[in-house]
């Protein structure tokens, strides 16, 4: 009987670019990087693609989930928090980060862009996350134009260790639809965009 070769983990490093795709649709960062400073997401695109919006649907230890995004929802989670795990921000770009100072309290969540406006958009960009040591992670917004909620990025909390995934995956239908695809049926909601917080 042959011996399983055991996976090979690429890690993030200080310093340079990791670009996740098809082929290479996974990184972990180190405990360092999953535990010091903040990991921030930021969807870099032009306004030619339209009118895009960055959300995050999360669940925490503790059990909470729910979403965040900067337009048209909780800026905080868990909500109503003095102090945020999780924080949705706008500066040049949409902004999503995590205080790493709290990063045992993170389960997992994801990364989605939609069309505030519900129209089609026209992708291109790139999602960019970045680590302590000024690792960058990113990811190319490339895909067919839509009005789907896209699923960009998966985190998963695996042993102290943050495990990015790249997804880029269409969901038909609302924020709702692309959480529930993702296995956060713990989320109630108000509406397609909404949750009961």
């Amino acid at each position: 009987m042959r011996a399983r070769q055991p996976r090979k983990v690429t890690r993030a490093k200080p310093g340079t670019r990791t670009i996740l795709n098809q082929q290479n649709p996974t990184v972990t960062l180190t405990r360092v990087q999953t535990g010091i400073g903040a990991l921030t997401f930021e969807a870099a695109a032009s306004e030619t693609v339209g009118d895009l919006r960055l959300g995050c649907a999360y669940q925490l230890r503790s059990g909470a989930s729910s979403t965040i995004q900067y337009f048209g929802g909780s800026h905080v989670a868990p909500p109503n928090s003095t102090r945020p795990v999780i924080v949705a921000q706008h500066d040049r770009f949409e902004r999503i980060s995590i205080d790493l100072r709290q990063c045992r309290d993170v389960e997992r969540l994801i990364i989605y862009g939609f069309s505030e406006s519900r129209a089609q958009l026209r992708w291109g960009g790139t999602l960019v996350a970045t680590a302590y040591g000024n690792a960058r992670i990113e990811v190319p917004l490339d895909a067919e134009p839509s009005d789907a909620v896209t699923v960009f990025l998966s985190l998963y909390n695996i042993d102290g260790e943050f495990v990015l995934r790249a997804e880029m995956e269409a969901i038909t239908g609302s924020i709702r639809e692309a959480s529930k695809a993702y296995g956060f049926d713990a989320i109630t909601w108000q509406d397609d965009r909404t949750p009961v917080d």
